[in-house]
C-alpha cells in the first residue's frame, strides 16, 4: 500500500484491548469470574505503549498495523516502528522519517535495521532499509547543514566504498536522483573541505565522483547533458604530482577536465583531446590547458600555458603552436 495515499484512522483504532479496559470485552462471552479476556500485544504495540518518551517522540498513529511477509510496520505522527525477528521493533522519526515519507515510504525503502544511529562523527544521524527491487538496501543520512537525504543504488555502494560521510565524500547534500537523460543516476556531496562533490552513475559507466574545480568546470558545460558526458574516472592525480583530472564519456567524443593552481580548470576533447596527448599531455611544451574550446577564426581552438591546439574550420586538421 502506497504510504502517500494513507487515510489518517483515529488513534484509538492502535490502542490495544488490553489498555482498553473491561468495556471492551463487555459483548464477548462471560469469562470465569475473576477473568477478563485480553489480546496479546504486538511486537510494535508492546514497545510503543511501555515507552512513553518513544510515544511522545512519534505522537498517535496515523495507520494501523500492516503486515509484509516477516516484516510488520505501523506509521504514526512523526514516524514509523517496524518489526522484523532479526532486528526487532525499529523506529525512525523526524526529519529522517519526513524524507523516508517523501521517497515513498515502506513500499520504496522497507524497513529500519535498527533505531536512528549518531554518526561517528558525532555531528550526523542515519538510519539503513532494506529497501526494495527498485533500490536495493538505502540509507537516509542527516545533519543541520545538509538535511535528511537518501542514497541507494550503485551510488550508494560507491559512496560505502569511500568510507561512507567520514570518507572525502562527505555527507549527502540531494537525495539519489535520476538524471535528465534518463540514462543514470546521481546525488551531490559536501566533498572534500566543503567545495562539493558528485557521484554519477550509468550503465555504460558505472559509477565516479567528481570533485571541487573540475566538478564546476564540467557542471559549466552542462553535466552530463553537455559535451563531456558522464564521467568514467574519479579524479586522478597527475604523474607530476600537482594537477588533478577526471576523464568523461562525451556526448559524440571522449573529454577530460584536467586542473592544475595555476592554469584553474579546462576541458577539452576529441582530436584536440588526443593531439595533446600525442604532445605529452602537461609533460609537453603546452602543459596545462587554459581555456575550455572556443571559436577562433571559425576553427575550435585550446589555449595552453606554451601555447595552443586548433582544429582548421576547412579541412578538420589539427594543429599545435608555441605562444
Amino acid at each position: 500500500m502506497n504510504t502517500r495515499n494513507w487515510g489518517i484512522v483515529l488513534a484509538a483504532a492502535a490502542v490495544p484491548l488490553a489498555l482498553a479496559g473491561p468495556a471492551a470485552t463487555a459483548a464477548a462471552a462471560p469469562e470465569p469470574a475473576g477473568q477478563v479476556q485480553q489480546q496479546a500485544f504486538t511486537p510494535i504495540e508492546e514497545r510503543y505503549w511501555n515507552d512513553a518518551d518513544l510515544r511522545q517522540l512519534l505522537g498517535e498513529p496515523v495507520d494501523s498495523q500492516h503486515t509484509d511477509g516477516e516484516t510488520s510496520y505501523q506509521r504514526f505522527q512523526y514516524g514509523w516502528l517496524f518489526h522484523t525477528e532479526a532486528t526487532g521493533v525499529t523506529e525512525i522519526h523526524g526529519d529522517i522519517a519526513a524524507r523516508y515519507n517523501d521517497i515513498g515510504g515502506y513500499d520504496v525503502l522497507g524497513a529500519a535495521d535498527a533505531d536512528e544511529r549518531v554518526a561517528p562523527d558525532g555531528v550526523g544521524r542515519y538510519n539503513q532499509f532494506a529497501g526494495s527491487d527498485a533500490t536495493g538496501p538505502a540509507s537516509i543520512y542527516w545533519t543541520d547543514a545538509t538535511g535528511a537525504q537518501g542514497v541507494w543504488g550503485p551510488i550508494r555502494d560507491f559512496w560505502e566504498a569511500k568510507g561512507w560521510e567520514v570518507g572525502y565524500l562527505g555527507y549527502p547534500t540531494k537525495t539519489t536522483t535520476a538524471t535528465v537523460d534518463g540514462s543514470g543516476s546521481y546525488n551531490h556531496f559536501v566533498g572534500p573541505n566543503g567545495d562539493g562533490a558528485s557521484v554519477y552513475w550509468s550503465e555504460e559507466t558505472d559509477a565516479h565522483s567528481v570533485q571541487g574545480a573540475i566538478r564546476e568546470a564540467w557542471a559549466a558545460q552542462g553535466w552530463e547533458t553537455g559535451e563531456l558526458g558522464y564521467p568514467t574516472t574519479d579524479e586522478q592525480v597527475a604523474d607530476d604530482d600537482i594537477g588533478r583530472f577526471n576523464e568523461f564519456s562525451g556526448r559524440q567524443e571522449t573529454g577530460a577536465v584536467y586542473w592544475s593552481p595555476e592554469s584553474g580548470a579546462h576541458w577539452l576533447r576529441g582530436d584536440v583531446l588526443r593531439h595533446w596527448y600525442d604532445l605529452d599531455r602537461y609533460s609537453g611544451y603546452l602543459g596545462y590547458p587554459t581555456s575550455d574550446p572556443h571559436e577562433v577564426d571559425g576553427g575550435v581552438q585550446v589555449d595552453f600555458q606554451g601555447g595552443y591546439i586548433l582544429r582548421n574550420p576547412d579541412t578538420g586538421a589539427i594543429s599545435d603552436a608555441p605562444w
